[in-house]
Formats: structure tokens, sequence, C-alpha cells
């Protein structure tokens, strides 16, 4: 009977190949998931045209991740935490334009 054995190193390319591909797939679901959340949970309050106005008091990526788990919480959607970081980027990429503040 032949053993085999798994070669650390190579599991381990073989996982970070495969995560390389799987954002460009998952960009494209994610903003459309958001943006569907956001039209069916929020623009009937806050409309299209409110976000990012020079008044706003979100300056940062944060900030906004901050309104929106907040807003999600007190209205009772239950969000999961990937649903809040797609409605996170859709209105980012949408509206805000807020570099990464990794970047």
């Amino acid at each position: 009977m032949r053993k085999y054995t798994i070669n650390t190193a190579h599991l381990l390319g073989f996982l970070l190949a495969a995560l390389a591909l799987l954002p460009l797939e998952v960009y494209a679901e994610n903003f459309e998931r958001g943006q569907e959340l956001f039209q069916d949970q929020c623009v009937g309050c806050h409309g299209e045209l409110n976000f990012a106005s020079k008044g706003s008091k979100v300056k940062k990526l944060s900030d906004l991740h901050k309104k929106i788990s907040s807003w999600a919480t007190h209205s009772g959607t239950d969000w999961s935490k990937s649903e809040i970081d797609d409605v996170l980027h859709y209105l980012n990429k949408s509206f805000y334009h807020f570099k990464s503040e990794a970047d």
C-alpha cells in the first residue's frame, strides 16, 4: 500500500493561486448584491442622491462601515457581515469613492 503525503508548500501555493482568482468573480456578485440590498432596504428613506453630499459626516471608509452596521442593527434587517460589506462596497464604488484605509 502506497502512502501519500501532502506537501504543505504545494498545497499552500495551490490555495493562494485559487484565492487570487476568486475576487474577480466575487467582486461583481458583491457589488450586485450590495446594490440589491440597498435598493430593497435603503432607497425608500434615503433616496439615491443623498449620499456623499458635502455635508456628510462620513469622511472615510470606516465611518461608512459603522453607519451601515449601525443602521442594519437598529432597523432589524439582521444583515450578515458579508451583506454589510456588500452594501459598503456598492455605496463606496457608486457614491463615495474612498480609498481603502490600508492604502
